[in-house]
């Protein structure tokens, strides 16, 4: 029984393995199923790298398009721009060159009235229009308006000296009519009518009073004063000696205001009923 089993399988085997081998064989020979399926599978691969490859030179053609237009767009911008700042420098130079044009022609006049004030001062100045140059006759007129100024700054001088001599004498005139009214007034025996001084010693007992100004405020010997309490009149004064700064006074006993008497610190001003 198990010679006809191990046989059977020996069989089995043996067939199998001719089967295994004849298969691969058809498999793995050049003509054969794998040789097939590798031959369909490069061809897809290949076609593969082409459909790739074509994409990408068709890419690679439309960005180079895409550049070549920008490249175009800013090319023509610039020429545009080019062509502007041409435009704008050619007008430029135009009105530069109109305005040199111009100003040489101002220049032509300008030197054409030199030539004619130069004409026409030369003989202002002493010298012959056609004979001297226009330095001879810059310079002799640069010396007179020297002397002009010289003489004006002279005249102004003495304008000042005119002016200050007026001033002097008027204040001449104002001292020797002031020395005059005073004169006048100390031969009437009158102080100056502004006269305002005040009352620092008096004297109870014998009605003798001292006052703060003297020959400096222009007290006269002799003149009558009165002794003023705010707007009330206390009684006159005469005045009897006089100092550079102080005066003494007898009061007038007739003038004197009833129940007053002349107090420290009461105001003194001028009397010119005389």
């Amino acid at each position: 029984m198990w010679k006809y089993i191990i046989i059977g399988s020996v069989t089995l085997f043996l067939g199998a393995t001719y089967l295994f081998t004849k298969n691969h064989g058809a498999m793995t020979s050049s003509g054969g199923e794998i040789a097939a399926i590798q031959s369909q599978f490069d061809s897809a691969v290949n076609k593969n790298k082409n459909i790739a490859l074509d994409k990408t030179i068709k890419a690679y053609a439309e960005y180079r398009a895409e550049l070549m237009k920008e490249e175009q767009a800013r090319n023509e911008a610039k020429k545009a721009e080019t062509e502007s700042k041409t435009e704008t420098v050619r007008g430029e130079l135009a009105e530069a060159t109109s305005e040199f044009e111009s100003l040489t022609g101002s220049l032509e006049a300008i030197k054409d009235e030199k030539s004619n004030a130069f004409a026409k001062v030369a003989p202002i100045v002493e010298l012959d229009a056609d004979s001297a140059t226009e330095d001879e006759i810059a310079d002799a007129v640069r010396e007179l308006m020297e002397l002009t100024a010289k003489l004006e700054r002279e005249n102004a001088e003495a304008d000042a000296r005119i002016a200050a001599l007026g001033a002097e004498s008027e204040r001449l005139v104002a001292l020797i009519a002031a020395a005059k009214k005073l004169a006048q007034d100390r031969q009437a025996r009158l102080s100056p009518p502004e006269l305002k001084c005040a009352v620092i010693s008096a004297d109870r007992q014998w009605d003798y009073v001292i006052l703060d100004a003297g020959i400096d405020k222009g007290i006269v010997i002799g003149s009558r004063l009165a002794v003023m309490r705010g707007d009330k009149k206390i009684c006159e004064l005469n005045v009897t000696l006089v100092e550079s700064s102080r005066a003494s006074c007898d009061v007038v006993y007739s003038t004197m205001l009833t129940g007053e008497r002349v107090e420290v610190g009461d105001t003194v001003v001028s009397v010119r009923s005389k």
